[in-house]
């Protein structure tokens, strides 16, 4: 595999992580509908660890671009990994709870914002040769 397909693959393995994710892992926190302490843990975890390493794979995959363009990304897959959320549960009871605007906001707050955190930081530290 030359260089440059292994570069498309990890971005496509990147960009489907964060899709991935905000569909299975939303809503972050449901204020809504009350979950237990170990699914919250869980669902929590999951999403702000995700968030920190897709932050750091932009980092390494995009090294020319700006926070803007990150944020934009991180933004545009949030979207689509919400609307796969909406369309999977298409019809179903649970919808109505989850995607409220507060769940709504929380999440993609969150997501969107430690992503584009940890993406400023491993940035700043590959640029300064740490």
């Amino acid at each position: 595999m030359t260089a440059g397909r292994r570069q498309k693959t990890a971005r496509l393995l990147v960009l489907g992580l964060v899709v991935f994710i905000n569909c299975f892992g939303f809503p972050l926190y449901n204020l809504n509908k009350s979950w237990s302490f170990l699914i919250t843990a869980i669902n929590f975890s999951t999403v702000l660890c995700c968030a920190v390493l897709a932050g750091g794979f932009f980092a390494a995959l995009f090294p020319a671009r700006g926070g803007a363009f990150v944020l934009l990304v991180t933004l545009a897959l949030t979207f689509a990994g919400l609307g796969c959320r909406y369309l999977l549960e298409l019809g179903e009871v649970s919808n109505t709870y989850n995607f409220t605007l507060p769940n709504l906001l929380l999440h993609i707050g969150a997501f969107v914002g430690i992503t584009w955190l940890a993406w400023f930081y491993a940035a700043r530290n590959k640029s300064a040769g740490r």
